[in-house]
């Protein structure tokens, strides 16, 4: 197999022009003809070090797949900033992540709309913990850039996103025993024994913007950052119904959540497929939390029959611990209370009263 290396001499060139430009203008022609010597010299190795280096790449690249870059012919990200955020420029970086400078980026996958498993934890037997999110998806592989530790990388992109307000809801280092695990179920590439992992999201274009890092780096040296940015269309309405995390915060705050994205028919206690994403997280919450015991309250607005709303809402109760029994929660973990209309939030005169009032808590046992 040959590899075709490309190269671009114009940037020595110019010091060698100038150079000699310099030399014709200086009063001893020893010292000009040293000058250009040196000069010449100069050029020659630092030409021989890319070329050598322009061929590992080419080189890499070939055995990584037909995806890959190299560093002659693909995104190398142009200088800018210092440490943490210079890098970039390339057209396939993400506009929200400015990629470490040096980093070279080698695959890309885009997709506007789809469903994407963001790991957000890892149970007691190391398996991934997942939430779904939908949205405009953004997948990244970039390779490092020499002499960079994973932890220098992964502090970098960290300061960067918390700039622009990016909350961290799991962060996870040395995740060899399970990063076969994140490649199952979002793809990632992770090899080595130095990995670092860390998602979270933020405000980001009228929605919100989850992004997971992973960064590892293998015993000769060799490393790359995985970039996953899944993007919502509108802003996510009551986060604590999406986010374990947040789930988990308001409980130990409060003692109870109002589980947002549970949906019945009118009069109907029969889940709607669209509170799918709202009953994947509680069993995400339950296998990071397994002491965790919950009980379910349903609860109506005050139309129609008191004892009818009663029975109501206990059965709309019964159906999401079902729900989450079928998901692998221990039955022993839940129970149900169906409190009828007896305890509203809000006026049953209105509309959005009403809507209000009829919801499912969950209380800490």
């Amino acid at each position: 197999m040959h590899t075709h290396v490309t190269f671009s001499w114009r940037a020595f060139v110019k010091p060698l022009l100038a150079a000699a430009g310099l030399a014709m203008i200086m009063p001893s022609n020893a010292s000009a003809q040293d000058l250009l010597k040196r000069v010449k010299n100069a050029v020659q190795s630092e030409v021989e070090r890319q070329v050598e280096q322009e061929a590992r790449d080419a080189a890499r690249c070939a055995l990584n797949g037909s995806n890959c870059r190299p560093n002659g012919t693909g995104q190398q990200s142009a200088s800018g900033g210092g440490e943490g955020g210079g890098g970039g420029g390339g057209k396939g970086d993400h506009p929200l992540i400015t990629p470490y400078q040096g980093s070279v980026l080698e695959r890309e996958d885009r997709q506007d709309f789809t469903d994407y498993n963001r790991v957000i934890g890892m149970d007691q037997k190391r398996q991934a913990v997942v939430q779904r999110v939908e949205g405009r998806l953004t997948k990244l592989l970039y390779r490092n850039p020499e002499g960079r530790s994973t932890l220098e990388l992964e502090r970098n992109y960290k300061s960067a996103l918390a700039a622009r307000g990016f909350r961290i809801d799991y962060d996870k280092g040395g995740i060899v025993h399970w990063m076969g695990d994140i490649r199952k179920y979002n793809g990632m590439t992770a090899y080595g024994q130095d990995v670092r992992y860390f998602t979270g999201k933020l405000k980001y274009n009228n929605g919100t913007a989850y992004v997971s890092i992973l960064v590892y780096r293998e015993g000769s040296g060799f490393g790359r950052t995985n970039i996953h940015v899944l993007e919502t269309a509108d802003m996510d309405v009551g986060m604590v119904g999406v986010d374990p995390s947040a789930m988990a915060a308001d409980l130990e705050r409060d003692g109870q959540i109002n589980l947002q994205g549970i949906y019945f028919d009118t009069g109907n206690y029969a889940l709607k497929p669209e509170s799918d994403p709202a009953l994947d997280n509680v069993e995400a919450l339950m296998r990071l939390q397994p002491q965790l015991r919950l009980t379910i309250i349903g609860h109506t607005d005050s139309t129609g029959d008191p004892r009818r709303n009663r029975r109501l809402s206990l059965d709309r109760a019964t159906s999401v611990r079902n729900s989450l029994i079928s998901r692998g929660v221990a039955p022993d973990r839940l129970s149900v209370v169906g409190m009828g209309s007896e305890q509203p939030i809000a006026t049953n005169s209105t509309a959005d009263g009403r809507a209000n009032n009829r919801r499912v808590m969950l209380v800490r046992q």
